[in-house]
C-alpha cells in the first residue's frame, strides 16, 4: 500500500518500455507519469474514509489502460502534428469519461475534476513542476529520462510513508485515518466477545439489561398525542407580512409532520424497552428480534427497530451509542415542544440536527419566504437559497427575523470557520471538527442575488455541502452553502471540506 507502491506496480505492470517509445517525445513520458501518479493517488486517498471518496470506488487498471489509450491517440493528433494539447478534452475524459463511468456522487465528481484540472496543464512540462505545492523534504517531480529502469529508480525513491497532503488533504486526515482504523478493530472485538456474566456474584446479562429497560424506561419523554398538537398548530400564527395562520403556513405543516414522526420513535421505543423486560421476565416469548435488542442494549449500542423501519428506511437519527441517542430524542422532545406551545417567537434559531427531514424544514423556509414577496412575483421555482454565517453563537441571537430562519448545530470536518475574519481557514493540528457560529439562512432571487454585490473572496466561494453525518453521500445531504475563502476554491474541495450536522 502507498504511493510508491501503487506507482512502481504501475510501472512493473502496465507500463512498458514499448509504451514509452511508442512515441519519440519527452512530452509523451511526462503524460504516462503523470497519468500513473493520478492513478494511484485516486486509489490510496480511499484509506482516509468519507473525506477521501464520499463512495470509495474500486478503481483500477482497466480505467488506467483506457486513459494511456486514449492519451496516446490525444497526443498523435495534437502534439505530432504541430497544434497544442487540448487540456479541457484530456480533462473531461479522464475524469468524466474513463474514471467518471464508475463515479455516483455529484461531490466524488467534482473532486476529480479538480485532480485533473490541477495536474493536467501545461505546467507539468515545466522543470520547476511538482505535484506537491506545498513545502516539504521530499518533492514530487516527474522523472526524465528514455529508458523505463530510469523512471524505476526514480519511483524508488519516493517516501514509503506518504504525507495527507500530497493528496491534498491536512494532515489531520491521518488522525482521522488512524481513528477508523481503531474504531473498526474495537468493534469487531465487541462483537466477539462472549455474552455470559462476568462471573459469580456479578449482575447476569439478562439482569443489567433489564435494569437499563427500567431505568430508560423512565426517562421517556412524554407522548404526543396528535388531536391536541393539531389543535395548537391551527392556531399558530404564519410568518410576518402575511395572512397565513395554523395549516396555511408551510412551517407550521413542517412542524406537525415532524411531530407525528417524533411521536412513531417514542412510541416504538417505549414498547420495545417494555416487551425486553418482558420477554427477560418470561412474561412474553423472546423472539429472535428481541435477542438482538438485548445484545444491542447491553453493548450500549441503539436497536436497529429504533433506527430502521422493517424495509430498512432511516426514521429517527444514527448514532453509535445507546445514551448519545437517548439525549438526542429528550433534546428533540425539548424542541419541538418548546416550538408548538410557544409559536415561532421564541425560536430565534432552529437545531437543525434536531429534524427527521432537515431538507423540508429549509423547503418550507423558502416557500414562506416566497408568499412573503408577492408583490414582487417571485415564484417558488426561480427562488434560490442564500445563506449568510454570523459572527456568533446562537445564544447571541438577539431577534426573529422577517424573512428567513436562522440555523445552528453544524459542524466543519477538513477546516475552520475564522469568525473574526469571516472566511475559511486550514484547521488546528487534532481538531477534526469545528463548531460553525450560527447561519441565516433566507430566499432570494438569482438577480437580487447578483444586486447584493456578495464578497466571497478573490477566486469566487467554495460551494461546501451539508450533511446529516460524518459519512458522506447523496442520502445524507441536506444543502449546500457558500463559503468566503482567500484560498482558490479548489483547494478545500482536495481537502474535503464539507459541514455535518452530527460528528458521531
Amino acid at each position: 500500500a502507498g504511493l510508491k507502491a501503487g506507482i512502481a506496480r504501475t510501472y512493473v505492470t502496465m507500463v512498458s518500455q514499448e509504451l514509452l517509445d511508442k512515441i519519440d517525445h519527452e512530452k509523451w513520458r511526462t503524460l504516462v507519469f503523470t497519468q500513473s501518479f493520478l492513478h494511484s493517488v485516486v486509489q490510496e486517498r480511499r484509506k482516509f474514509g468519507p473525506i477521501g471518496w464520499c463512495v470509495p470506488y474500486e478503481y483500477n487498471n482497466s480505467d488506467l489502460d483506457a486513459c494511456l489509450q486514449f492519451l496516446e491517440k490525444h497526443f498523435s493528433v495534437t502534439i505530432l502534428l504541430g497544434t497544442p494539447i487540448s487540456w479541457i478534452t484530456v480533462q473531461y475524459m479522464v475524469a468524466e469519461a474513463q474514471y467518471g463511468g464508475r463515479i455516483t456522487d455529484d461531490l466524488d465528481r467534482e473532486l476529480f475534476s479538480t485532480y485533473t484540472a490541477k495536474w493536467f496543464k501545461d505546467e507539468i512540462f515545466k522543470q520547476s513542476f511538482a505535484f506537491n505545492d506545498y513545502q516539504a523534504d521530499y518533492n514530487y517531480k516527474i522523472p526524465e529520462g528514455f529508458e523505463i529502469g530510469q523512471f524505476r529508480d526514480a519511483v524508488d525513491t519516493l517516501p514509503p510513508v506518504d504525507s495527507p497532503m500530497i493528496f491534498g488533504l491536512h494532515p489531520n486526515a491521518d488522525l482521522t485515518y488512524r481513528l477508523k482504523e481503531a474504531a473498526e478493530m474495537i468493534a469487531t472485538i465487541i462483537e466477539t466477545q462472549p455474552k455470559d456474566s462476568g462471573g459469580s456474584g456479578g449482575k447476569s446479562m439478562d439482569e443489567i439489561v433489564k435494569d437499563m429497560c427500567v431505568d430508560l424506561t423512565s426517562r421517556m419523554p412524554e407522548d404526543f398525542v396528535e388531536e391536541i398538537f393539531r389543535a395548537q398548530i391551527t392556531k399558530l400564527k404564519g410568518p410576518p407580512n402575511t395572512p397565513d395562520k395554523g395549516f396555511q403556513a408551510p412551517l407550521n405543516i413542517f412542524l406537525f409532520q415532524e411531530l407525528q414522526r417524533l411521536q412513531n420513535i417514542i412510541k416504538i421505543v417505549r414498547t420495545n424497552l417494555k416487551n425486553i423486560a418482558y420477554a427477560i421476565d418470561g412474561t412474553v416469548v423472546m423472539t429472535t428480534e428481541l435477542l438482538a435488542d438485548v445484545g444491542s442494549i447491553f453493548d450500549a449500542r441503539v436497536p436497529i427497530i429504533w433506527t430502521n423501519d422493517a424495509s430498512g428506511q432511516e426514521i429517527s437519527w444514527m448514532m453509535p451509542n445507546l445514551g448519545g441517542w437517548f439525549t438526542g430524542l429528550t433534546e428533540r422532545q425539548v424542541m419541538l415542544n418548546t416550538w408548538l406551545e410557544n409559536s415561532r417567537s421564541l425560536m430565534k434559531s432552529y437545531w437543525i440536527t434536531g429534524f427527521t427531514n432537515a431538507q423540508g424544514f429549509l423547503t418550507g423556509m423558502r416557500q414562506e419566504v416566497t408568499r412573503q414577496h408577492k408583490k414582487d412575483q417571485w415564484a417558488l421555482d426561480d427562488v434560490i437559497s442564500h445563506t449568510e454565517v454570523l459572527a456568533f453563537d446562537h445564544e447571541k441571537i438577539r431577534d426573529v427575523p422577517d424573512e428567513g430562519q436562522h440555523i445552528h448545530g453544524l459542524f466543519m470536518e477538513g477546516g475552520r470557520w475564522d469568525r473574526g475574519l469571516n472566511r475559511l481557514e486550514e484547521s488546528e493540528p487534532k481538531k477534526l471538527f469545528i463548531g460553525m457560529p450560527a447561519i441565516y439562512v433566507t430566499a432570494t432571487t438569482a438577480k437580487d442575488m447578483k444586486a447584493m454585490g456578495l464578497n466571497h473572496g478573490p477566486s469566487g466561494p467554495y460551494n461546501a455541502a451539508v450533511y446529516k453525518y460524518p459519512k458522506r453521500n447523496d442520502r445524507y445531504l441536506i444543502f449546500r452553502l457558500l463559503l468566503r475563502t482567500e484560498l482558490h476554491p479548489y483547494h478545500w474541495k482536495l481537502r474535503g471540506v464539507c459541514l455535518v450536522a452530527q460528528t458521531e
